[in-house]
């Protein structure tokens, strides 16, 4: 497979590590407690619950649940993310909305004041620049909330709002998987796609004009690809630098095939596809397999600025799903080497535990006594290796694993340059991975010698395009070329491609 030249714009998107937060979820600014903040106007709800930091999430009424959390709390924590080594942040929805989760919006133009406003987006979105991270924002073009007042408007008939909705003639409408409080804007309207997106003071454009640097699109399936297609070309002919990445949990090679849509997405397929191999429900040809067809249906520049994911606030948490440590530390060193964005859930760092939804929206630890420390030095580990090898942030991908007998996932990735390289394994075999691999890659020369850079299994060598591999049970290594020699170099500038 021929690797194709990489645009600098894709180059940038995919050296990135993006944290998510659940701003609800994630600190209080200003010093203060649950009890303190819950006293503010905006939490006067009616059927309001709330909560101290401290106490786990109720099973019923998961949108009414709050704790305070808002973007001053996020600035307070800066530090912390800048230590992890992440480079920019994705907050679930902040726009104005009776709910804590915020998919419901009443107003897609001002920044809910239990988040603290518009002047703390502002506080933070300058902090983040002043470190030199991201931010991206969640849109839901697909629905707002049924107390919106273009809503509002057009159930009491208002022509200039009526056809921003689907109505039935009992007066139903349609709603998003039937959940009446979210009406479905109709996106085939010309009215609703210019507020949302096609005039430069829609609102995709008002916030990227206002220092944000990305979206996040939910529920792409409803959004669709022609509107996905027609965004990009106005919103990225004023905005070139502006990621636009949609949901979608699934696989969505659709989506790149069909071309100039978003530029990449959620790539829940890598997540459905490691979760069931350390699972036992698929095997190691599988597993090998589904990375292949990542890099086939998505192209190398979608799969590239897709974001990997293990865990989200829609899903249990990793520790919870796979069910240990070892096999979290498996899943994350894959979610860190395969192609694309890793995104990392709050709290996945130090090990936070929860299931299904609200119980995977729990409030962020920030007691140090209560983190796994090994899970948090894995992930820091990790994110270092990535961030000092151009292959792990946006090289090509040769998946090899399914050549060998056992239980493994093994791929290079690389780039055009020679040297820029990584051989990685990931065995879930019970017993030790004793093979000699045949390496179809012409730039890993006879005699390189490879280093595993986790530490944990013993150096190698290129033998003439083949390499030996002794790999422990239930273990990965990240294998780097290195160059021993002072009067000699393996990789020559002018073997360049």
């Amino acid at each position: 497979m021929k690797t194709p030249p990489l645009d600098a714009f894709t180059r940038h998107a995919a050296s990135q590590v993006i944290y998510q937060i659940f701003p609800e979820r994630f600190a209080i600014g200003g010093g203060l407690r649950s009890a303190e903040k819950l006293n503010h106007p905006a939490y006067n709800l009616p059927r309001a619950a709330k909560r101290g930091w401290d106490e786990a999430p109720l099973n019923e009424s998961c949108g009414d649940q709050f704790y305070g959390g808002d973007l001053e709390g996020i600035v307070s924590k800066l530090d912390y993310l800048s230590d992890l080594g992440v480079t920019g942040i994705y907050l679930t929805p902040i726009f104005t909305s009776p709910s804590n989760h915020k998919y419901d919006a009443t107003d897609f133009f001002s920044i809910d004041p239990m988040f603290g406003g518009e002047e703390a987006l502002k506080r933070l979105t300058n902090a983040l620049h002043e470190r030199e991270m991201s931010i991206t924002l969640d849109a839901v073009l697909n629905h707002c909330s049924d107390q919106h007042p273009w809503f509002l408007a057009a159930q009491a008939g208002d022509p200039s709002k009526r056809d921003w909705f689907t109505f039935k003639p009992d007066g139903s409408y349609l709603c998003w998987q039937d959940f009446g409080p979210m009406p479905e804007l109709d996106l085939s309207n010309p009215d609703v796609r210019d507020v949302l997106y096609r005039k430069p003071d829609s609102l995709v454009q008002h916030w990227l004009a206002r220092g944000i640097d990305n979206w996040r699109f939910d529920v792409a399936q409803d959004v669709g690809i022609a509107v996905a297609q027609e965004m990009r070309s106005i919103v990225c002919a004023r905005f070139p630098a502006a990621t636009l990445l949609g949901e979608l949990n699934g696989f969505s090679g659709s989506w790149f095939q069909a071309g100039e849509g978003f530029q990449g997405m959620m790539n829940y397929w890598y997540r459905t596809a490691t979760l069931a191999w350390l699972a036992g429900d698929i095997d190691a040809v599988q597993m090998n397999h589904a990375v292949r067809d990542a890099r086939a249906g998505y192209g190398l520049q979608g799969l590239l600025c897709s974001w990997n994911m293990l865990s989200s606030h829609d899903t249990p948490r990793l520790i919870t799903s796979v069910g240990d440590a070892e096999r979290a530390r498996l899943a994350l060193l894959m979610q860190f080497t395969l192609p694309g964005v890793p995104l990392v859930y709050y709290g996945e760092e130090i090990g936070m535990e929860g299931g299904a939804d609200p119980d995977c929206r729990r409030t962020m630890r920030w007691n140090e006594a209560e983190w796994n420390h090994a899970q948090r030095d894995w992930v820091k580990r990790l994110i270092s290796i990535r961030q000092t090898n151009p292959a792990l942030q946006y090289g090509d991908i040769t998946v090899l694993g399914d050549r060998l007998a056992g239980n493994a996932l093994i791929f290079l990735r690389h780039t055009t340059v020679p040297g820029e390289d990584a051989l990685v394994i990931v065995s879930m075999d019970d017993k030790p991975l004793n093979a000699l691999l045949m390496l179809p890659y012409s730039h890993w020369y006879d005699g390189v010698p490879l280093r595993d850079a986790l530490g944990t299994s013993p150096d190698t060598k290129v033998q003439a395009a083949s390499v030996c591999l002794a790999i422990a049970p239930h273990t990965g290594a990240v294998y780097q070329a290195a160059e021993p020699d002072q009067n000699y170099t393996f990789f020559k500038p002018r073997n360049r491609m």
